[in-house]
């Protein structure tokens, strides 16, 4: 049988959903360790906005993707 490769937009997508969970669990751990520090407002956004961001992004090529093939 012949070998069935990926698409290219599930690639994407699921690459940009695997960094923004990364992304979450660092930013969890990160924070439970600098309880006791203060971060500066901007970065603070950032780092909650940003895998929020590369979540949703996965999952609007992955939509985008998959409506194309259609």
């Amino acid at each position: 049988m012949a070998e069935q490769k990926a698409k290219p937009y599930v690639k994407l997508a699921s690459t940009l959903v695997l960094v923004g969970m990364g992304l979450f669990a660092l930013e969890r751990y990160g924070l439970s360790q600098f309880k006791s520090s203060h971060l500066d407002g901007t970065l603070l956004s950032l780092l909650v906005v940003t895998p929020l961001v590369l979540v949703a992004g996965g999952a609007l090529v992955f939509v985008v993707g998959r409506m194309r093939r259609l």
